[in-house]
């Protein structure tokens, strides 16, 4: 899953890949890992609700991810991006 959005006028991107379980963040020509595939709980995760958070300047950035309990990986999962507690992007899929 890949999401846009704007931190104080710089782009922004946000990119999950389903298979291997790797998310980063990307603002600007700045990337930040945010979770690895060579994590088992990358794989296996007994939470629903799964939070990343970062700072960038005098920006805060949550990103959190909702997915449901059964079969996890075959559903569709929800990604909130809130930037200063205020959401800027959110999305459903894989």
């Amino acid at each position: 899953m890949r999401l846009s959005f704007d931190v104080a006028g710089m782009p922004a991107e946000f990119h999950r890949n389903p298979w291997t379980g790797k998310a980063e963040l990307r603002i600007g020509r700045d990337l930040v890992p945010l979770q690895s595939p060579f994590r088992l709980s990358a794989h296996f995760e007994l939470r629903t609700r799964m939070v990343w958070r970062s700072k960038i300047g005098d920006h805060d950035i949550e990103i959190v991810k909702v997915r449901p309990r059964i079969f996890a990986g075959f559903r569709p999962q929800t990604i909130t991006i809130s930037v200063d507690k205020g959401v800027v992007a959110e999305a459903t899929g894989k």
